[in-house]
């Protein structure tokens, strides 16, 4: 999907800084939100392909954010990639039918490796630009 956009949501300004801009360096268009009720705003604006989202955030948490998310008839079939340093215990916790009607496509452990993200990225919304660092 060239030009394929990506918001990360997450409340950690150094580690939302560096997803963007290995995404960037993908080929992606990608931007970064620092809250739940910001991300709720951008995607209400535009549509992106793919959601990266921490679940521990102070304002709007991600399970607030989902259903909300869920809540609008355009945003219901936006895919939802968590990353989140609840990781593996969210993945356990999460049961597949909640993952499917929630939107969520997979959860990531923070810290997540760049190549496991940027795998898990194409394989959700496919490969950025054609000749992009990333390819």
């Amino acid at each position: 999907m060239p030009n394929a956009r990506v918001l990360v949501v997450d409340d950690e300004d150094r580690l939302r800084d560096l997803l963007v801009a290995v995404l960037q360096d993908a080929g992606y268009t990608a931007d970064g939100v620092a809250s739940g009720e910001e991300a709720l705003a951008r995607v209400g604006a535009a549509r992106p392909d793919l959601i990266i989202l921490d679940m521990l955030m102070p304002d709007v948490d991600g399970f607030e954010f989902l259903a909300r998310l869920r809540a609008g008839p355009l945003h219901s079939a936006v895919p939802v990639l968590i990353n989140s340093a609840l990781g593996g215990t969210l993945a356990r916790a999460i049961e597949p039918a909640s993952a499917d009607t929630l939107g969520i496509v997979g959860v990531l452990a923070k810290p997540v490796s760049i190549e496991v993200l940027l795998e898990r990225v194409r394989a959700v919304i496919g490969p950025g630009c054609v000749g992009s660092l990333g390819e």
